[in-house]
């Protein structure tokens, strides 16, 4: 038995350092009821002659009976035979999964069926699939499935696999390509052979290969022995002359004689559970040993909690609220006698190992994990949160330090590319990555070579998808073609990246490394955060089954806290490990996801039914507040769409909001950078493209936020002069600060801004090419009503004074400014007045809404005509079957104005049966409610709520429609609505 283990040992070190090969015979296949070699070759011998065959087939009747058979009965009795056999569908059986569980390299087989492909693909493993000779050089991975013999998924015919006897001799000229595969492998390579018997003639045959090409250097491969009595030590002799080391699974464990699975299986957990662990015994072996398992990891600045199941080999589950559980380990507790160790710290400790004990403390300090599951009752999960990564934090300054030093080490350099990157500067970052390579190959640095090479490749991607969106945008920027790479680097990076593959990039790496990084190789997958994706999945579920029930989640642990919790370590180990993959869409949605989830969560504690005691089933409200780096997180992560679903599914203001001071240091670091690389033409289109969409971002979500004064008056000279018209034009502006003082109010220092603004807008109205082009001028009534909706008798005294200036001649500026009449002197609305007379609907409009037309029905006879036309226009299309939008919503406008009184002309009725909206409020009785648009009601004014609300035909309506809606619909304001104005 000691020896099977030092040969289980010898498997599980060649399983870790990617040199297992698992070579596959017909007794797996037996399992799953498939018929045996000899079970086949006896039934071409029954239809041959008509009998069973006395005894048992020597090696050579293996192949001569099917050759006969073929050269007697034909191809196609042969291949009948081959049907009846083979054109069953069976089932892997439990020793196919174990044999995927020891992680082979390559997997070899004699058999034609289909059962190690079915394994491989129900536990997600690919393998080049090579079973006839055109197979090898279309292999798109270099692990491989390789099907010596052939197989059918070609056909299920003789033609496809190696049987007869012409067969095997043919062999080498028949497949050369898969015959030296198959050599090449089993020189190199740690085999075991499963699923024959020791005397198979295959065997024979490869043993004999083998030994010819390596020589001295025979690595001897291992045979699992499946019979029912022991092996005899004097067979065990002979098969080792041979070269073979046989692994016997009955003097492994006693069974009867039938039960090959069994004995199988005795084998194959042997494999699956050996540990490098059983021997330790004293304080310092088990400090040795996590250590080593650990002190490669100590150079990356964070990890993943759950990824350290693969460092101890999936002994321990290291949950994301940092305690660890037992699972697999079976062998000595060396975590819990570390912990134990921890909490009692003996002085006998040697000075190297009291060294190596601190080293791993700090190393599970830093990541937040706390202790065994098992001693957690009087621990505080620690729910803090940091990066220090300046990337993450949007400190511009610190990465510009940094990629102006001189660097001296290839850790500096590697960051140094990072922040590149995050500057704009890829062109620069892919070429220092490149260097670092090759530095770090001569110094055999492989954890930079590793992350160099993702990161360069992640890069690559970022070029390639975007070098053609920057040119078009150029255009709108630069006011011409730019080019943001040069085509030598184009041309460069398609030669050195076009055919890299990511997936090979962890298997490329040095066994050692491979070994000791496995928490690594996550990142070299085009599944990356699968497992993450596929747990938040399940937490979704989990989260809205307990909506849906009216639940809680009990425990330490709930599930908005455990997506949470996953969330802060994916972050972190992507930012402080410097990974470019943050960038990726992905991510991003795994970001966005998961925020969104804790807020949907959060909504249903806050909003839950009490009980008549005023308490809700015992629990208290959620926690949930959203500190900085929620803030951080949902401007790096979400657009401004994103925005407005959480907003349509929860109150976002009904949440505390915490680290006000640190949130607003963040939105002024970004009024900075903005003010600092775009207030002139030499932009870096590529930082433009990072770097904005997460302004605005955050200046949408800062409506939520406490502002200062301070930050307040910056945010509005940044927003209205500094940020790029392109990406917001002048209403979107409007908008954002319009959301900002809804939680800030307006300080008057902010009104001399916008007065700046307004009067640098109406100077631009001079230039009549500027009207045609640009829609800058558009609505600048909307800030005069936010200064009015503040400061009710606010008077601009500077407006005022230009309007006064104003002549004749100066019409475009004069309908600008006429908008603005509500802030303007008395003196300078009757100067303007005098040169302005209403003769069209767009006057009466601009007119109306200042305030400068007491009734509108001095006008109606230009409404009637306008809504004549514009509702004729519309039913002429609806007969044409055209669908036209508009821009404005002029008829709704005015109907709107019928239904409170402001118009009242009959002849709007006249109108009806055209426009749904426009019906509802000239018609409300007569009105079908079942094209009522529940979404109108978002877009209407307080006020005309609350006339809508007590219109007797409306009324009821709207309740059944709300109700429904509430009921159908994740948006609050629905709710909001039905509970303010009719309820």
């Amino acid at each position: 038995m000691k020896k099977y283990r030092e040969y289980i040992k010898e498997i599980a070190r060649a399983s870790k350092y990617g040199k297992l090969v698992f070579f596959v015979g017909a007794g797996l296949s037996t399992l799953s009821e498939y018929p045996q070699w000899w079970e086949l070759v006896d039934r071409y011998f029954n239809e041959l002659y008509g009998k069973k065959k006395e005894g048992d087939f020597s090696t050579d009747e293996y192949l001569k009976i099917p050759q006969i058979f073929y050269d007697v009965k034909g191809e196609e009795a042969y291949d009948k035979i081959l049907n009846d056999i083979f054109s069953v569908d069976k089932n892997p059986n439990p020793i196919h999964f174990k044999i995927l569980a020891m992680n082979p390299v390559h997997i070899i087989t004699t058999n034609y069926d289909n059962l190690i492909d079915k394994t491989c693909l129900q536990r997600g493993k690919y393998y080049s699939h090579i079973s006839a000779e055109e197979d090898v050089a279309l292999a798109p991975s270099s692990r491989y499935l390789l099907k010596v013999h052939g197989d059918f998924s070609r056909g299920i015919k003789g033609e496809n696999v190696v049987l007869k006897e012409s067969d095997y001799m043919n062999y080498d000229l028949n497949s050369p390509l898969i015959s030296n595969l198959m050599k090449t492998i089993m020189a190199t390579h740690t085999i075991v052979f499963i699923g024959y018997g020791v005397g198979d003639y295959n065997i024979n045959l490869l043993l004999n290969w083998v030994k010819q090409l390596q020589k001295e250097g025979y690595n001897k491969p291992f045979f699992i022995r499946t019979d029912h009595e022991k092996i005899e030590e004097n067979d065990v002799v002979y098969y080792e002359n041979k070269g073979l080391r046989i692994i016997d699974s009955a003097s492994i464990k006693e069974t009867e004689k039938d039960d090959y699975m069994e004995r199988y299986d005795s084998v194959m957990d042997l494999l699956i559970e050996t540990r490098d662990n059983d021997n330790l015994t004293s304080d310092d072996d088990v400090i040795d040993y996590i250590y080593q398992k650990l002190s490669p990891l100590f150079v990356l600045k964070n990890i993943r909690k759950n990824d350290l199941k693969y460092v101890f080999e999936f002994d321990y589950h290291f949950e994301v609220n940092g305690m660890v559980v037992k699972h697999k380990n079976k062998g000595f507790g060396y975590l819990e006698h570390f912990f134990e160790i921890k909490e009692k710290m003996p002085r006998k400790l040697s000075y190297e190992t009291k060294n190596k004990f601190e080293k791993i403390t700090n190393f599970f300090d830093a990541n937040k994990i706390i202790c065994m599951a098992d001693n957690s009752d009087n621990r505080m999960i620690d729910t803090s949160f940091t990066i220090d990564s300046p990337a993450y934090n949007n400190d511009y300054e610190e990465m510009e330090r940094i990629v102006q030093n001189n660097t001296c080490n290839m850790e500096a350099d590697y960051e140094k590319a990072f922040y590149l990157a995050c500057l704009g500067m890829w062109e620069e970052s892919y070429n220092l990555y490149s260097e670092l390579l090759s530095e770090a190959t001569d110094e055999s640095n492989w954890w930079i070579h590793y992350l160099s090479q993702i990161n360069r490749y992640r890069l690559y991607q970022s070029i390639i998808q975007s070098k053609d969106y920057f040119g078009g945008i150029g255009q709108f920027t630069h006011r011409g073609l730019y080019k943001p790479f040069t085509d030598d680097f184009l041309n460069r990076l398609e030669s050195e990246m076009k055919n890299f593959d990511v997936d090979e990039i962890f298997q490329s790496m040095p066994y050692k490394f491979q070994e000791r990084y496995k928490i690594l190789e996550f990142l070299s997958d085009n599944q990356f955060l699968y497992e993450d994706t596929v747990k938040l999945f399940e937490l979704t579920n989990k989260i809205h089954n307990e909506i849906h029930k009216g639940m809680y989640s009990m425990g330490n642990l709930t599930s908005d806290i455990d997506v949470q919790f996953r969330l802060n370590d994916n972050i972190r180990f992507l930012y402080e490990n410097s990974l470019w993959s943050v960038n990726f869409k992905e991510i991003k949605q795994y970001i966005r996801s998961s925020i969104i989830l804790q807020f949907e969560k959060a909504e249903y504690d806050q909003t839950r039914d009490e009980d008549e005691l005023g308490f809700f089933k015992g629990i208290v409200r959620s926690n949930f507040h959203i500190d900085y780096f929620d803030f951080v997180s949902i401007t790096k992560s979400f657009n401004i769409d994103d925005v407005k679903y959480i907003e349509r599914i929860c109150k976002i203001e009904r949440f505390t909001y915490s680290d006000l001071d640190k949130i607003e240091n963040y939105i002024t670091r970004i009024a900075n950078n903005l003010i600092k690389y775009f207030s002139n033409e030499n932009n870096n289109i590529v930082f433009y493209h990072i770097f904005i969409p997460e302004a605005k971002t955050a200046f949408y979500f800062a409506k939520y936020i406490k502002l200062s004064d301070k930050i307040l008056i910056k945010l509005f000279r940044t927003i209205l002069f500094y940020y790029p018209e392109f990406d917001a034009d002048i209403n979107t502006k409007f908008l954002w600060l319009s959301r900002i003082t809804q939680n800030n109010g307006l300080p008057k220092k902010a009104i001399q801004i916008i007065e700046e603004f307004l009067l640098v807008e109406v100077e631009k109205q001079r230039d009549s090419k500027f009207i045609e082009q640009s829609s800058s001028g558009a609505l600048p009534i909307n800030f005069a009503n936010l200064i009015k909706y503040y400061y009710e008798d606010y008077t601009s005294e500077e407006l005022s004074n230009y309007a006064l200036t104003l002549t004749d001649e100066s019409k475009y500026q004069i309908d600008y400014i006429y908008k603005l009449s509500s802030i303007l002197s008395r003196d300078a609305n009757e100067h303007l007045s005098s040169m302005r007379t209403i003769t069209n609907l767009d006057e009466i409009i601009d007119s109306w809404r200042v305030g400068a037309l007491e009734h509108l029905t001095e006008y109606e006879d230009i409404i009637l005509n306008f809504i004549e036309e514009r509702l004729s226009t519309i039913r002429s299309d609806k007969e044409k079957g055209i669908q036209k939008m508009y821009a404005d919503n002029h008829i709704v406008t005015f109907a709107i104005q019928y239904f409170i009184g402001e118009l009242n002309n009959s002849k709007m009725k006249d109108f009806v049966g055209i426009d749904d909206e426009y019906d509802l409020f000239v018609d409300p009785e007569d009105f079908d409610y079942k094209k009522f648009k529940a979404i109108w009601l978002k877009n209407y004014s307080e006020e005309l709520l609350e006339k809508i609300s007590k219109d007797k035909n409306m009324r009821p309506h709207l309740i059944e429609i709300l109700k429904e809606r509430v009921k159908n619909s994740k948006d609050k304001r629905y709710l909001d609505i039905l509970l303010k104005y009719f309820m």
